[in-house]
């Protein structure tokens, strides 16, 4: 069994699309025998859930995903476990004694956070007044 984990720096990445890298945990019966860090592609639709895929693994780990990666994933088949954050050792532990759970609302809290960090960021004004005098 190959898991994936979504890594900013050594810490889970709280967004899919946002990691920088990626450490594949190869599993044999039951324990890690191999991990391999990748820098992940350019980002562009699609592609870093195809280059997870590429890298043979069976099971993904992120702080949370979009529409686009799940439903990538779902087809694919291959599982992910999202609202995790923290150490990746941690969680592949917790997912190889089977404790390892999806935190939906967190997923959810963390990408509604990067979406409102990402609209702030191309300078709406608020708040126009056109005075007609």
């Amino acid at each position: 069994m190959k898991i994936a984990v979504m890594l900013i720096g050594d810490k889970i990445s709280p967004h899919f699309g946002g990691s920088e890298k990626v450490c594949i945990y190869t599993v044999e019966n039951g324990a890690i025998v191999e991990k391999e860090y990748f820098d992940m592609p350019e980002h562009r639709a699609g592609l870093f859930a195809k280059f997870i895929k590429q890298k043979g693994a069976d099971v993904v780990i992120a702080g949370s995903m979009g529409e686009r990666a799940r439903y990538i994933f779902d087809s694919l088949g291959i599982k992910y476990f999202i609202g995790v954050l923290g150490s990746p050792d941690e969680a592949v532990e917790k997912l190889l004694k089977g404790e390892l759970k999806s935190d939906e609302a967190l997923a959810n809290e963390i990408h509604e956070k990067e979406e409102g960090m990402h609209h702030n960021s191309h300078g709406h004004s608020r708040g126009h007044h056109h005075n007609h005098g």
